[in-house]
């Protein structure tokens, strides 16, 4: 069995930066903070209970539709 790890807020924005490319990775916050408005603390209650798996999932979605 594979234990599902929760993501959390303190990922450094060089990873994304790395993993999607700077562009990419603004728009990704931008859209972030669009959807979860601009608070740390929205932040961490909105993600708190979101995987890996599912924020992978979100970003391939993204990716496909353009938005990133």
């Amino acid at each position: 069995m594979t234990e599902t790890q929760i993501a959390t807020v303190e990922v450094p924005f060089e990873a994304l930066v790395k993993e999607l490319g700077a562009k990419r990775a603004i728009k990704f916050l931008s859209e972030i903070r669009r959807k979860y408005g601009d608070s740390v603390v929205e932040l961490r209650r909105a993600t708190e209970n979101l995987t890996i798996e599912q924020i992978e999932k979100e970003i391939r979605l993204l990716k496909k539709e353009e938005k990133v």
